[in-house]
């Protein structure tokens, strides 16, 4: 099996945060790593974060990491027909099918990489993700029958679009990342793809920590002083890590925090992660740190008395893994399908719907006994369900 060469199409590739690049680069390099001959197709856009039309990095061919990654220009033309879907989007106007296709033929695309995929990937196993950009719209419709598919569902407006639909039916194998995932595609979609669906596999994405936090502290233990010190961190926080963008449910997430505050609640609240600085409050008890080294992230993640994630749209959730091998217990949106599954199956969290239940949570988890209880259970999670041997194994029964 490690004979056949494997092709992952993303739309960016590096080191950024973003659920569905993170699954892709990840995966890209543990195969790598296991001996498979990998590559990347991906676009000369830097990351989500720059303007999609535009070219920030220069095409060719570099490696990262073990995996050789080839670039390729973006089409240009487009960004105002895409922002007029998007605006329909946004305040829940109808996008027929018209609409639909003027989105993904306007989103983030590469005529040159798609020409490349054609005459260059025969015999490849070629899988493209996320669903939701016209990269991977692309890809499928040129390789009808060769390309598989890593959607990265959530239940959202696109999710039941005619092109969706298109890309399941057009798909050699269709690869999940959660069981909650597959379930929300079986239900709206089992009645006409049919069994391919059913039998695609759940794949999972590893996870595992960079650094061995309890080595670091122990090595240097001045580490979370200084840590506290640089980034002017108070004794008592919660963190939220991720883009700061209105699909995360950060606005709810801030008015959920500032009732919290006004009824006495004391610890801040601190953003790691791009996005809109602009939605975080400049008053006491909000702190924007935005991008910050790797090492330092998951430090202060480790001193968090919890992370939160109110977003209602994961298909996976890195953010949860990572903090519960962290040992830190998480706060979720009960209406977050894969989030609050996640948080029962693991023990490891607490999911929510209210901005009483919001303060209660955060009362809860105030006393560190508590928290610790719950964190340590979400890694014993982890590491049983999301080691990279487990989701190497899946991935190869689901591939061949």
């Amino acid at each position: 099996m490690n004979n056949i060469p494997i092709t992952f199409v993303t739309p960016w590739y590096g080191n950024f945060a973003g659920g569905a690049e993170v699954a892709a680069r990840t995966l890209a390099e543990q195969l790598s790593k296991r001996g498979f001959d990998v590559q990347v197709l991906t676009t000369c856009c830097r990351s989500p974060f720059d303007n999609w039309w535009q070219n920030t990095l220069p095409p060719g061919v570099e490696k990262i990491n073990g995996v050789i990654v080839r670039r390729f220009p973006v089409k240009q033309e487009g960004e105002n027909l895409y922002h007029e879907v998007n605006y329909r989007i946004i305040h829940n106007m109808e996008v027929d099918e018209k609409f639909q296709r003027q989105f993904l033929e306007n989103s983030i695309n590469s005529e040159a990489l798609i020409d490349y995929a054609k005459s260059h990937t025969e015999g490849h196993l070629v899988i493209g993700l996320p669903y939701t950009q016209g990269l991977i719209y692309s890809l499928i419709q040129s390789l009808k029958g060769r390309a598989c598919i890593m959607p990265c569902f959530h239940d959202e407006p696109q999710f039941q679009w005619m092109t969706t639909a298109e890309m399941l039916a057009f798909s050699r194998n269709i690869f999940f990342l959660t069981e909650e995932e597959k379930t929300l595609a079986i239900k709206y979609y089992g009645h006409t793809i049919g069994r391919r669906l059913v039998e695609s596999n759940v794949i999972g994405v590893g996870v595992e920590l960079p650094i061995d936090i309890d080595k670091l502290i122990k090595r240097n233990s001045s580490l979370l002083k200084d840590i506290k010190q640089r980034y002017n961190l108070p004794e008592r926080f919660f963190v939220y890590v991720g883009r700061k963008d209105i699909g995360k449910n950060i606005l709810t997430l801030i008015d959920y925090f500032k009732n919290y505050q006004s009824n006495g609640g004391d610890a801040t609240l601190v953003f790691l992660g791009g996005g809109d600085a602009n939605f975080v409050p400049t008053n006491k008890g909000f702190l924007d740190l935005g991008f910050v080294p790797e090492e330092d992230k998951y430090l202060i993640i480790s001193q968090a008395l919890g992370l939160i994630n109110l977003s209602q749209n994961e298909s996976f959730s890195l953010v949860l893994m990572e903090a519960w091998l962290c040992e830190v217990p998480v706060i979720v949106h009960r209406d977050g399908e894969v989030t609050t599954a996640h948080c029962q199956k693991s023990q490891g969290g607490i999911p929510i719907s209210s901005s009483e239940e919001f303060e209660a949570a955060l009362e809860i988890l105030s006393s560190r006994d508590k928290g610790k209880i719950l964190g340590k259970s979400g890694k014993r999670y982890v590491q049983s369900k999301y080691s990279w041997d487990w989701v190497i194994n899946s991935f190869l029964r689901g591939a061949y």
